[in-house]
C-alpha cells in the first residue's frame, strides 16, 4: 500500500510539473499564477503547496526536467556511431525539434531567459556547451573542423546561436520557420568551419535527420 501511495505521489508530481510547464510556456514567469497553475492541473491548492511551496519552487522544478531532457538527447547523440561534426548538428536539430513539441523544454527554454539568478547557475547550456566543446575537439581531430577555430568559442556561438534563434522564430513566427532558421545558421556556420577539401559534407549535414511536424 505504502508503493501505491509513493507511486500515486510521485505521478501526481509529475503531472503538477507538466501543468506548471504548460502555464509558464504560454505566460512565462511572471504572468504565471498558482491558480492558473492548480486550474491547468486540475488540482487543488493543498495538493500543489505539498508538493512546492512557491512559484519558484515549481519553476525549478521545471528547469529540472527540461535539463534532464536535454542532457538525455546529448547522451543519446554522443553515444551513437556518427561522426562527431555529425552529432553536434543532431544535437541542435534533435534540440530545436523539442522546443518546437514538448512544452517542458519550451517552458525551460523561456524561464533561462526570464528568470534572475543569484545562486547556482542552470545546467543546460553548461551541458550544451561542454558537449558540444568536445565535440567540435574530435571534429578538428577528424578533419572535419579547420584547426585554426577554439572549440570553445564554436561551442558557445554554437549554443547561443540556437537559443536566439528559436526565440526570435517563437516571436516572429510561432516557431513554424524553426527548422529553416537551424539549418541556414548551420549553412553558413559549416561553409566557415568545414575544411574546403571535405565541403561536400555540408549538404549531407544540412539533410541529415530530416524532421516531421505534427
Amino acid at each position: 500500500m505504502r508503493e501505491v501511495h509513493q507511486e500515486r505521489a510521485i505521478a501526481t508530481r509529475q503531472h503538477i510539473v507538466e501543468s506548471a510547464a504548460a502555464v509558464f510556456d504560454t505566460e512565462g514567469f511572471a504572468g504565471a499564477s498558482l491558480g492558473r497553475i492548480i486550474e491547468q492541473a486540475g488540482t487543488t491548492r493543498g495538493a500543489l503547496h505539498f508538493h512546492f511551496p512557491t512559484k519558484d519552487a515549481l519553476a525549478t522544478a521545471v528547469l529540472n526536467e527540461h535539463n534532464s531532457r536535454m542532457t538525455a538527447v546529448v547522451e543519446v547523440v554522443t553515444h551513437s556511431e556518427a561522426s562527431a561534426l555529425e552529432q553536434i548538428v543532431a544535437i541542435s536539430k534533435t534540440t530545436s525539434r523539442m522546443i518546437d513539441e514538448d512544452a517542458v523544454v519550451r517552458a525551460g527554454t523561456r524561464l533561462l531567459m526570464e528568470l534572475t539568478y543569484t545562486g547556482e547557475l542552470p545546467l543546460a547550456y553548461r551541458v550544451w556547451i561542454d558537449a558540444c566543446e568536445d565535440l567540435v575537439r574530435r571534429a578538428i581531430e577528424d578533419g572535419d573542423i579547420v584547426p585554426a577555430v577554439s572549440p570553445q568559442a564554436v561551442a558557445y556561438l554554437v549554443i547561443s546561436s540556437l537559443a536566439g534563434i528559436q526565440m526570435v522564430s517563437s516571436v516572429l513566427s510561432g516557431r513554424s520557420d524553426l527548422d529553416q532558421r537551424v539549418d541556414e545558421m548551420w549553412e553558413v556556420l559549416l561553409l566557415g568551419l568545414v575544411p574546403a577539401d571535405r565541403q561536400r559534407k555540408v549538404a549531407d549535414l544540412l539533410r541529415s535527420a530530416p524532421r516531421e511536424r505534427n
